[in-house]
């Protein structure tokens, strides 16, 4: 494992960089949903003991990525349908309020960084990345919500989005259902820009009505495959 250096020039510890590693495979889809992972393989692939990883674990697992069945396993958090419904609901109601405070409270430096959002939307569609495209679309939700300045929203959504992260993909699974995210994505940043909210709004909640279908429908197929 190779140290990682931060901004102020800091060593950060090996605990830290296994939570990365982890977290990043967990979130990138690498370890999927209901896939148990082994303290000991992840130990010997990232070439350190087991202390660090374990603390990691214990952790993400905090964090609700990971669950930790008794004297059995630890697997990567698997979403029921039920899970999904009410994850999209909580976000239904958060963002809704978040996009109403973003525009009662809006200034020339959050309009300049939606123009910043705009157009790194654009460019990653524009390329068809869609991996780079998934990581502006959580920035983006995440700074509706920061820009709404309500710090306890805020750090109450965080894991919900990392949650999220794994199905992101998949619910742009097509051509066409990644154009339309991108023109609802679009729609919500030129609605706020405009502090048009029933603009805003109609969008975003179009944006998750759209997404939770996706979600749900993989899902479905999932267990229909598994059987």
């Amino acid at each position: 494992m190779v140290l990682k250096r931060n901004r102020i020039n800091q060593i950060t510890t090996i605990k830290e960089q296994v939570y990365n590693v982890i977290k990043d495979n967990i979130l990138n889809g690498h370890f999927k949903p209901g896939e148990k992972l082994q303290e000991k393989k992840i130990a010997e692939d990232l070439n350190v003991s087991r202390s660090p990883v374990r603390e990691a674990i214990k952790e993400l697992i905090g964090e609700g990525l990971l669950e930790s069945i008794p004297n059995k396993s630890i697997t990567v958090k698997k979403l029921s349908n039920k899970d999904i419904i009410d994850i999209f609901e909580f976000r239904s109601m958060i963002e809704k309020y978040s996009i109403n405070k973003t525009i009662s409270s809006l200034t020339e430096e959050k309009i300049n960084r939606i123009n910043e959002l705009l157009k790194e939307l654009e460019d990653t569609y524009n390329a068809n990345d869609l991996h780079a495209y998934c990581q502006v679309d959580v920035n983006m939700h995440n700074e509706i919500i920061f820009m709404s300045e309500n710090m306890v929203v805020y750090n109450a959504i965080k894991n919900i989005f990392s949650l999220m992260q794994p199905f992101r993909i998949i619910s742009l699974h097509s051509k066409k259902r990644f154009k339309e995210s991108f023109l609802e994505h679009k729609e919500i940043l030129e609605g706020i820009k405009e502090k048009d909210f029933e603009r805003a709004w109609k969008a975003n909640s179009n944006h998750l009505k759209f997404a939770k279908e996706e979600i749900l429908k993989y899902l479905l197929k999932e267990e229909s495959e598994s059987k």
